[in-house]
């Protein structure tokens, strides 16, 4: 490991860096913790959350950059005034480094926030209403001639990650081949047929993810409650009243391709929490159907059911791949349970009718 990749993982490395940038001054250095009004984000040569055993390209920081400045861009015409990415102050390509705003104290995870408490309808249905006019204005890049999409074409690390984390892993979890405890003794003993259905999606689908160009829509490329920050405006007697701000984070993942893992990853991640924790349901349902219902009636309601199959496919791999991974979702039970509706989702995804697709979770889109 470089001395640059040390200096920047620790307070001491950080501070050195920026003694030469007297912009960024600061009497303190800290790991955030929320207080901050700017954020350092250093990207190592590998993931962060493997420990240094799965390398990843630090490219990747331009694409986030690149992306949050395009999505700085949004007009605010067509996207609601308290949805907004952070500003970028200051990019260091060499070595790696992003100082933007910070979300603010006030701000938690939208999944943290849905885990803690309820919604009521009318605040579930401004956060879906406002992510699915957001996120239709990012697909659309591609529409807009001034806007150069190249670089998001070219992101082998988003479309290696999108063909791998998820779809790399559905046979082999759903075999047993990767021995998952909650999946075991006895196994799930998924049909032949189905597993025939799942194996030739997936052959398909990683060849789509690669298979991209400039002129494809733009993708958040991971687009989840856990990246999404909210600070959320209560009254008096703590109640929620409304959305303040809705930072939509992360955008290292950010390529051209299919529009419908995005929205298949948000609304699966909104299904699962729905399932185990049920008393946060109602509210769950709400966005998803909000979500999906803007972005149908943005784009055209009823017009793509091509869309509505990779949207509820790509929900079943994700309650497939990521369900029984995740240490949030707990319970033997309740996990396969998840994990069999998922493969109910990549079936209907590939098979299932026009009046099934309707009556399922992506009927809003249509």
């Amino acid at each position: 490991m470089s001395s640059v990749v040390e200096d920047l993982e620790t307070t001491p490395g950080i501070e050195a860096y920026l003694q030469d940038k007297p912009q960024f001054a600061a009497r303190t250095v800290e790991k955030l913790l929320g207080e901050a009004t700017l954020v350092l984000k250093y990207a190592p040569p590998y993931a962060p959350a493997s420990n240094g055993t799965f390398p990843l390209d630090q490219k990747r920081q331009l694409i986030e950059v690149q992306a949050l400045r395009l999505a700085g861009q949004l007009s605010a015409a067509n996207v609601p005034a308290f949805v907004a990415v952070p500003a970028v102050h200051l990019f260091d390509e060499e070595k790696h480094v992003l100082i933007m705003d910070d979300a603010g104290e006030d701000c938690q995870t939208l999944k943290e926030l849905l885990i803690e408490e309820s919604f009521p309808q009318a605040v579930s249905e401004q956060i879906g209403r406002a992510l699915g006019e957001f996120i239709i204005g990012v697909h659309t890049w591609n529409q807009n001639p001034d806007t150069d999409l190249t670089l998001f074409a070219n992101s082998q690390v988003g479309k290696y990650l999108s063909a791998l984390i998820t779809y790399g892993r559905l046979e082999s979890t759903l075999t047993g081949r990767d021995n998952i405890p909650t999946l075991s003794d006895p196994w799930l003993g998924i049909p032949e047929a189905k597993m025939a259905t799942i194996s030739k999606l997936v052959e398909r689908r990683q060849q789509a993810i690669y298979a991209t160009s400039a002129s494809d829509p733009m993708t958040h490329g991971d687009l989840w409650p856990g990246n999404l920050v909210v600070s959320l405006r209560r009254g008096t007697d703590g109640n929620i009243e409304g959305v303040e701000k809705l930072y939509v984070l992360d955008w290292e993942l950010g390529k051209t391709g299919l529009p419908g893992l995005d929205l298949g990853q948000f609304c699966a991640e909104m299904y699962t929490l729905s399932e185990f924790y049920p008393a946060r349901r109602e509210s769950a349902q709400t966005i998803i159907g909000s979500f999906l219902g803007t972005y149908g009636e943005r784009r055209g309601k009823g017009k793509d059911i091509e869309l509505a199959r990779i949207v509820v496919s790509h929900i079943g791999a994700h309650l497939v791949a990521w369900t029984p991974r995740v240490s949030t979702w707990s319970g033997r039970q309740k996990t396969r349970e998840v994990v069999e509706k998922g493969v109910e989702m990549l079936v209907l995804g590939e098979e299932g009718t026009e009046s099934s697709l309707r009556e399922s979770i992506v009927g809003p889109l249509l």
